[in-house]
């Protein structure tokens, strides 16, 4: 049973109970009932219902209270409210109702398929919305994500560490950036062809994500670079952090049909915030790149740590 099949009817009338179930039995497989507002409350937290129909007036609590209480938390603040009333007041009971939150209003006594109407264009506009959030939460994700490994991507990476380049400057503590450049790897699309290329990659988007602790930010940098900033760190955590990755992935088997050979190396380059004078994430970037491209020239499958890493003494 499924939450889309719940609805929460709320009235201290049996019988008034029993005609909403009479009238909804073809639009809801599941009726939770209660017949004051302290009960709803409870029932509504143990079993999440997606649509709620509740009276005004009740014992202990009443239905303004009820909704106000709903509201307030996380699971009830879009699920659908019709509100029911029997007083000559309409207008004011309206007014409240809304304001309390409700999402219709509907007179005592009510036809059955007026009741029926309003519940079906509720839960249209709801699921509505519900699909809305779901693909908002997809761009959101697709937004900071590389399509191909499944890391955070080159911009998410940027915004993320330039703010923890602000509170290392403010608070005193040192970030290490590592960049990773896959060896040999245009020989592998040549020789191989692009999809085992595009294979090897997701193959090690996956790896280092599993070898990435706490407090490490991992994301392909573009083509089969990758980088990972460590936070509060020092040259020696980060040097041990660049080999631990870098035993990894030439232990690791990427063999493959489309990829006979097992082994993959990787040349990194790594760099330390501060340095001996005032830098960017550009040029965090630039000496860990310098770095690597040393890694590559002494022979690849090493790590490079960037001369300028260290800040110099003050005099």
């Amino acid at each position: 049973m499924t939450d889309t099949d719940k609805v929460l009817l709320v009235d201290d009338s049996s019988e008034a109970r029993a005609a909403m179930k009479s009238a909804l039995r073809e639009t809801f497989t599941h009726f939770i009932e209660a017949d004051d507002g302290l009960s709803a409350i409870k029932a509504f937290v143990e079993e999440k219902p997606c649509f709620i129909i509740t009276d005004i007036e009740m014992p202990s609590i009443s239905g303004y209270k009820f909704i106000t209480t709903i509201r307030a938390m996380e699971d009830g603040r879009n699920v659908p409210i019709i509100m029911l009333s029997g007083t000559k007041q309409s207008l004011k009971n309206k007014l409240s109702g809304f304001n309390a939150g409700a999402s219709d209003f509907l007179m005592k006594p009510y036809e059955d398929d007026e009741l029926i109407a309003r519940v079906r264009a509720l839960l249209r506009v709801h699921r509505l919305m519900e699909e809305l959030k779901e693909k908002n939460l997809l761009l959101e994700k697709l937004a900071v994500t590389d399509e191909l490994t499944g890391l955070y991507n080159r911009r998410y990476f940027f915004e993320s560490v330039k703010s923890h380049m602000a509170l290392g400057l403010r608070y005193h503590f040192k970030i290490a950036c590592l960049l990773m450049d896959i060896d040999h790897f245009k020989k592998i699309n040549d020789t191989c062809g692009h999809m085992a290329g595009d294979d090897i990659l997701r193959k090690m988007g996956r790896l280092l994500n599993s070898c990435k602790r706490e407090g490490e930010l991992l994301a392909r940098f573009g083509g089969e670079e990758f980088i990972i900033c460590l936070f509060n760190t020092d040259s020696e955590s980060a040097l041990l952090a660049a080999e631990r990755f870098r035993h990894l992935i030439k232990s690791y088997d990427f063999s493959s049909a489309l990829y006979p050979s097992r082994r993959i190396t990787v040349s990194v380059g790594v760099s330390i915030y501060p340095q001996s004078r005032p830098i960017t994430i550009d040029d965090l970037i630039k000496t860990a790149d310098k770095a690597m491209y040393q890694s590559k020239a002494d022979g690849r499958d090493r790590v490079t740590i960037s001369e300028e890493a260290e800040p110099k003494p003050a005099a």
